[in-house]
């Protein structure tokens, strides 16, 4: 199957876009959120091959997981926590509402990625 320049690129995006999810789904099983961590390896899963339902899904998967490590952080904090806890929570809930901010920016923003997803559904519907 031959792809366009820019979905070439998307392709590489696509990657990229992978790599981050699953890095986000490790971190979310490191809180012992089950259900997130396994959707979040089914949508680095999908982006990788090409689906518009994964990047989808992502999208909104980013998003709550920064809400949700905020309420983690929150609870930890009006526990009582011992401060290496505190500490440890803060730095994870930081890097991933990085590696969420990255994933956003990589699937909203790139034009690249979002032809190679047209271009992959287009031929798994035989529209093309």
């Amino acid at each position: 199957m031959a792809l366009s320049e820019s979905a070439e690129k998307g392709r590489t995006a696509a990657s990229w876009a992978a790599l981050f999810f699953g890095t986000g789904a490790v971190l979310s099983l490191l809180t012992l959120n089950i259900p997130l961590a396994l959707i979040g390896f089914w949508a680095a899963n999908g982006i990788k091959k090409g689906n518009p339902a994964a990047r989808n899904i992502g999208i909104l998967l980013r998003i709550a997981d920064m809400i949700f490590m905020l309420i983690i952080r929150y609870a930890v904090k009006t526990v009582g926590a011992p401060e290496l806890l505190n500490t440890i929570v803060t730095a994870a809930a930081c890097l991933a509402a990085f590696i969420d901010i990255l994933s956003l920016i990589v699937l909203i923003g790139n034009k690249n990625l979002k032809q190679y997803l047209r271009e992959m559904s287009g031929t798994e519907s035989g529209k093309d």
